[in-house]
């Protein structure tokens, strides 16, 4: 009870901050959910049951709203995007009120959380647009948040071998008897003997949070500091150990090296040669006994990647979903579905069902992907619509752009981690600020938003 009035007051004093400054406000909350453990965001509260998060993100959009310019820019872009808008609305109602199995005031519970989340996504994109320097607090706030995994990661994780955020903190919160309790700490893959969670539910949140926050140091004139964060943030996915989101990050660290060599070969090589230089440097106060298991070592790493392998991970001790296992989760959804194949069960039929039977469901696990995930909840319509907004929103934040690669790099990886292994939390919020601050520091078409006639040229934010 403690815990929830200690809550309840940092939600005041977060609308209290909003109240006299929106800009304040959303900073605030990019820190909180950058800096607190997950497990905080999510308490529920009061009789709504509506998680932490959404009543901080609902109180800092209400804020905003009480401004009369900003209704305005508010008002400017529904008018613009009102078909996408009105469809958002029709087919999530749709879904709520024709699927089955989950009670309606729940569906509508989640819907609302939804909701809210895509209206915060939507109020940080704005703030980047018509504030200058917004997006370079935003950014440092992020890197910032990056430093800060890796520190809790280093000096908790791997030296102390507790993580302070996973099980001491359920157990903190009352509830250390949930069987759903995620704590990798002790959980091995191949040659590691540990799976880096940092503060959040699961290691596969870190991996994916990371993965789409990397493209952001694609660009800049800063190379040097941006490969220190490219670093950084490929060593957590690398951490995390999830398949999900290292074949991703692989795939977009490709294109990226593929593009860079073609568009500046002079600038880049040299920058490959400095590379290189300090690796080869780096690599010269390596032992020779650790050279003699490079080999050995290398092995485990290469079977995560080769996720479709399911023999060389099993060789390789690599447990987990395997791609058998995904496709026998994929022909079950159909089972589970036939029914009512347009609109699924509802949505949150996963947590439902977990908290209903107290176990797994037997078939489809933990919906490691998001064909089984939104097409299980939501239908075909549901499953076609979820990839319909995905690239509506890439469309949204590469509108006007002069290049589109990074936005694009950030899609990428965001759309195949999804599909390999899931849907967390906090991801698309995490794309929807990453894609800010890259819109906010670039090049456009034209000088003239589609917000109403606000003038602003974004400016290098690294």
């Amino acid at each position: 009870m403690e815990i929830k009035i200690t809550l309840y007051a940092y939600i005041f004093f977060v609308a209290i901050l909003s109240l006299a400054s929106y800009k304040k406000g959303i900073y605030i909350i990019w820190f909180t959910f950058l800096f607190v453990p997950t497990i905080i965001l999510e308490t529920l509260m009061s009789e709504l049951r509506w998680p932490m998060e959404t009543m901080l993100m609902l109180a800092s959009v209400v804020m905003e709203l009480r401004l009369k310019e900003r209704r305005i820019l508010w008002a400017s872009f529904f008018v613009e995007n009102q078909r996408a808008v009105l469809a958002y609305l029709f087919v999530s109602l749709m879904i709520v009120f024709l699927s089955q199995t989950v009670p309606l005031i729940e569906q509508l519970r989640l819907l609302f959380v939804e909701m809210v989340m895509l209206l915060f996504a939507l109020q940080t994109f704005l703030l980047v647009q018509t504030e200058y320097g917004s997006a370079m607090i935003l950014k440092k706030i992020l890197c910032s948040a990056i430093i800060f995994n890796l520190l809790f990661c280093v000096v908790f994780e791997v030296v102390i071998g507790i993580n302070p955020a996973a099980m001491p903190l359920y157990i903190l919160l009352g509830v250390d008897d949930n069987q759903f309790i995620v704590d990798m700490i002790d959980a091995e893959r191949g040659n590691m003997s540990f799976r880096a969670q940092t503060i959040y539910r699961h290691p596969l949140s870190l991996g994916q949070y990371m993965l789409v926050m990397l493209p952001l140091f694609f660009r800049g004139k800063r190379w040097i500091i941006n490969l220190f964060f490219i670093l950084i943030a490929c060593s957590l996915v690398f951490l995390s150990a999830s398949r999900g989101a290292m074949a991703p990050m692989a795939l977009v660290l490709f294109l990226y090296i593929i593009k860079n060599l073609k568009t500046d070969l002079k600038s880049n090589l040299k920058r490959l040669v400095f590379v290189l230089v300090v690796f080869i440097i780096g690599l010269s106060f390596v032992p020779n006994r650790i050279w003699k298991n490079v080999s050995v070592e290398m092995e485990p790493i290469v079977a995560s990647l080769q996720f479709w392998d399911d023999e060389k991970q099993e060789d390789n001790d690599i447990s987990g979903s395997s791609m058998e296992m995904r496709i026998n989760q994929l022909n079950a959804s159909f089972i589970e579905i036939e029914d009512n194949p347009v609109f699924g069960r509802g949505y949150g039929y996963r947590e439902y069902w977990m908290y209903k039977h107290n176990d797994l469901h037997p078939d489809l696990l933990g919906f490691e992907s998001v064909l089984v995930y939104y097409l299980v909840e939501r239908g075909w319509i549901g499953l076609l619509f979820f990839f319909a907004m995905a690239y509506y929103i890439y469309r949204l934040f590469s509108k006007n752009m002069v290049d589109k690669t990074i936005i694009r790099y950030i899609f990428i990886g965001y759309i195949l981690s999804i599909i390999m292994t899931g849907v967390r939390p906090l991801t698309l919020l995490f794309v929807c600020l990453t894609c800010s601050i890259v819109y906010s520091s670039s090049e456009k078409v034209i000088k003239e938003t589609d917000i109403g006639n606000f003038e602003y040229q974004g400016n290098e934010t690294c």
